[in-house]
């Protein structure tokens, strides 16, 4: 894989482009398949030198071409982090249907994270499939058949781990709401379920630390979505990108 560095790139930019498309489509409420890539302002199908990921955005200086409408720039950035998460699966795989796995795991989280920033909530069905994902990500992990107990293992940490979160979760909404008596919830049902899925891929104690991690990465957004009085903010980014920072470290030491 080494010696398709370019090729990988191109790839990761390509499915940056999709994630950020099939999040806006979701978003939207649009087909998700029906149609080609078009503009959310004028709704016009995009021409080939338009799809171009990262080029086609700076040699339009992010426009749209047909109502020059503004691309946002989360198209632009989506496209930049999609190589970094193609290339972290190559890092991190240890062969060709692990890395396929992962790479698939790694832009599943992606369209979640995209998703929950802008809906605070994400559609169960893609949330499934990251978590299953993982557990083929554990299964060729370990270079074992389906029938091995890899699988046992998987859903047992991320069963264990799903329990303490939600008796943590519980605790910690009754804590906080014991005086004024008000129903408020800390973490959301996904969140639960893809942190069950890292449970289940990177053990109970890996989940754990990609949970610090994520809480400590989300401090400063939730003091100034504090500061504005915002009640809500979207957690699964924090949890996705702990994810990826947990890899690396993992990998490297």
């Amino acid at each position: 894989m080494e010696n398709n560095a370019l090729l990988w790139g191109i790839l990761g930019a390509v499915l940056g482009s999709f994630c950020a498309s099939f999040a806006s489509r979701i978003c939207e409420k649009k087909p998700l398949f029906a149609m080609r890539s078009f503009c959310f302002s004028c709704e016009k199908k995009l021409g080939f030198l338009e799809l171009v990921p990262i080029f086609s955005y700076l040699f339009l200086k992010g426009r749209c071409k047909n109502c020059n409408g503004k691309i946002p720039l989360m198209c632009f950035l989506s496209e930049i982090f999609g190589i970094f998460l193609i290339y972290l699966a190559s890092f991190c795989a240890k062969s060709f249907k692990e890395f396929l796995a992962l790479t698939l795991f790694l832009f599943v989280c992606f369209s979640l994270s995209l998703i929950d920033l802008r809906l605070k909530a994400v559609p169960n069905f893609l949330l499934w499939i990251g978590f299953f994902t993982a557990c083929l990500v554990k299964i060729l992990e370990s270079h074992l058949n389906a029938f091995d107990m890899s699988i046992f293992h998987f859903f047992i940490n991320a069963f264990m781990f799903a329990g303490f979160i939600f008796l943590l979760k519980s605790f910690i909404s009754f804590i906080k709401n014991f005086k004024n008596k008000e129903v408020e919830e800390n973490l959301g049902d996904a969140d639960i379920i893809l942190l069950a899925a890292f449970a289940g891929l990177f053990g109970f104690m890996g989940a754990f630390y990609v949970l610090f991690i994520a809480a400590f990465l989300s401090l400063p957004f939730f003091y100034f979505a504090f500061k504005k009085g915002e009640k809500e903010l979207a957690f699964l980014p924090f949890i996705s990108l702990a994810m990826c920072v947990y890899l690396v470290v993992g990998r490297v030491f």
